[in-house]
């Protein structure tokens, strides 16, 4: 990736920007991205870095989940455990090896899930990627992080077309086990591995042939045998008009409301989670502003949805100065104002970065979730080549970013608030621990764990 300087910076209502000159060249790291001036208003710094780059423009840092003091940060050459109980001074425990694309991860329990999504010639550490065009083993690893400073590999489940994500869905009706909800789309076709898993965008009838999830059922005490235990289908639109091209790309589930949201490419759906195995649509949002519907999340009162447009699918630059605001925005929805219609849906707002990346950095909104505060909405969301950045949006017919931080380099993958912190994982510089200070974050509830993608107790 390339990234011009930023060559407008908007001023902040709330906090001073501080613009500082490019790193000198000794500073730069490996990875996907150039050198650029850093930009970022006072209240947000960056504590600490735990680099992790590699000389490869195929290489990316991805997602994260924490389960108490630790951090769990994926990447494509497998994962790391970061002890974070000291944010100024995060500690790798563990640097696992375990290739694959792209690695979302999800942890639970002593647990830890990887999504799959480019065939590999076998489920173990080790296998090389298989050639192009031919089948192989896509899906969910299972590892053992009981001890985060010494991982091991348990087992595998296939699924047709990868994991390009997963959503660890809990059942509160049973704790012995966990679902995975597993997204995916059919980017290519393949005929069926020897592990069992496909990738069609029509059957040989010329109907559908990839419009669903697959759920895996993962029993904790026993989670070598799971399995997938259904595979539910979705009435979807064909992305770009191209036919068959169906299915989602990010989802989001809150326990105590029952609902799911799916972010699918051409739409977002909110699901009906009364039956885990068996999630079923109840409303469809459809909005001709979204390119590319990518992530979705909660407020944590349940009130309100927020879907992400990654435009450009997250290699192209969507924050040039002819772009419109509404390009690669975060979209705000009324819970309660969504049907089942097939119409557009009508928003409460938009929100996208107000400065300027340039002309060839990528750029648009990417992985976010939402302060758990009381009487308050605020969201952290990574930017690729934005950075991080906070946003209010109380009054949600009026977002407006209170504070950012875009250090040199960033082209940031994930940003998450834990437990007093904003965590990210960027592609090229590795991960970042930053600190808000900031009235809204007054009052956050600390957790014991989070998966970004699963909320599940209210908080008024």
């Amino acid at each position: 990736m390339s990234r011009e300087p930023i060559r407008l910076i908007l001023a902040c209502l709330t906090a001073i920007l501080l613009i500082t000159p490019a790193a000198s060249a000794h500073d730069d790291h490996g990875g996907t991205w150039e050198p650029s001036p850093v930009s970022r208003t006072a209240n947000l710094k960056v504590l600490a870095t735990s680099e992790k780059v590699f000389a490869d423009p195929t290489y990316r840092n991805s997602d994260l989940a924490f389960w108490g003091g630790v951090a769990y940060a994926g990447n494509y050459d497998g994962f790391r455990s970061i002890d974070i109980s000291d944010p100024e001074k995060p500690t790798v425990l563990s640097d696992f090896v375990c290739p694959g694309s792209q690695q979302d991860v999800s942890v639970w329990k002593g647990l830890l899930f990887s999504s799959i999504d480019a065939p590999v010639t076998g489920p173990e550490c080790g296998s090389p990627r298989s050639p192009s065009g031919t089948p192989g083993f896509e899906g969910i690893r299972i590892f053992d992080v009981s001890n985060p400073s010494a991982p091991s590999y348990v087992g595998a489940v296939a699924t047709d077309c990868g994991s390009h994500t997963h959503t660890l869905v809990p059942d509160p009706a049973d704790p012995s086990h966990v679902y995975l909800y597993v997204a995916s789309y059919p980017s290519g076709v393949l005929a069926e591995s020897a592990y069992g898993n496909s990738c069609s965008r029509l059957a040989p009838d010329g109907t559908q042939g990839h419009s669903k999830i697959s759920v895996i059922e993962v029993p904790l005490a026993d989670p070598a045998s799971a399995a997938v235990v259904s595979e539910p289908t979705f009435e979807l639109d064909d992305f770009r008009s191209t036919a068959g091209f169906r299915g989602c790309h990010d989802i989001s589930v809150f326990s105590e409301i029952q609902r799911a949201a799916a972010a699918c490419m051409s739409e977002g759906q909110i699901w009906d989670l009364s039956d885990l195995e068996r999630p079923q649509t109840i409303a469809r949002v459809h909005n001709p502003a979204v390119e590319f519907f990518h992530s979705a999340t909660f407020t944590w009162d349940g009130s309100t949805l927020l879907f992400g447009d990654e435009a450009g699918g997250g290699t192209s630059p969507r924050c040039r100065a002819s772009d419109p605001t509404t390009l690669g925005a975060i979209w705000i929805y009324d819970m309660a104002s969504l049907d089942l219609g097939t119409g557009v849906e009508p928003s409460l707002s938009h929100f996208k970065i107000p400065r300027v990346q340039g002309d060839v950095a990528r750029c648009t909104m990417h992985n976010f979730n939402v302060l758990p505060v009381e009487g308050r909405y605020v969201a952290v969301s990574a930017a690729y080549s934005g950075g991080t950045t906070v946003f209010d949006f109380t009054d949600r017919s009026r977002p407006v970013e209170i504070a950012h931080n875009d250090p040199h380099g960033a082209n940031t993958w994930s940003s998450y608030w834990y437990n007093g912190q904003i965590y990210t994982n960027d592609t090229g510089r590795g991960f970042d621990v930053m600190l808000l200070s900031d009235q809204a974050r007054a009052g956050a509830k600390r957790l014991p764990y989070l998966n970004p993608q699963t909320q599940e107790q209210l908080i008024p």
